[in-house]
C-alpha cells in the first residue's frame, strides 16, 4: 500500500479503546461522484482492500483494471450495460427468497 494513503487511514483509526467504527470511502477522492478513479487508485497502490488491490497485482485481472482506469468513458458504458443487466435478474421472493441475517453466511 502506498505510505503515504497508509498514514492518512491511520489517521482515521480512534484511540483505544475505541468506541466506534470509522468509515472511510473506497476511493477517497471522487467517493461521492461514481468514476473510474477507484481503478485509478489501484493503479498506485491504494486499494483499501487487499482483495481489491489484488485486482491490478494478479496477472489475470491488471489488463482490465488498466484498461478501467485509463478509458473513462469505455468504463461508464460497460458499468451502464452491467446495470441494465443487473435490472433484469428477478427478485427472489417467499419461499424462493431469503433475507441473511449474517451476510457471511446461509441461514
Amino acid at each position: 500500500m502506498d505510505p503515504s494513503y497508509a498514514a492518512t487511514l491511520k489517521t482515521k483509526c480512534p484511540a483505544p479503546p475505541a468506541t466506534t467504527d470509522p468509515t472511510v470511502p473506497l476511493e477517497p477522492s471522487t467517493s461521492i461522484r461514481l468514476d473510474n478513479k477507484y481503478y485509478e487508485g489501484l493503479i498506485n497502490h491504494r486499494g483499501l482492500l487487499t482483495s481489491d488491490q489484488t485486482l491490478f497485482t494478479s496477472q489475470s485481472t491488471k489488463e482490465m483494471v488498466q484498461s478501467n482506469a485509463y478509458n473513462g468513458a469505455s468504463w461508464a458504458e460497460k458499468f451502464a450495460q452491467a446495470m441494465v443487466r443487473m435490472g433484469s435478474i428477478e427478485v427472489l421472493t417467499g419461499s424462493d427468497g431469503e433475507i441473511r441475517t449474517h451476510c457471511s453466511f446461509v441461514n
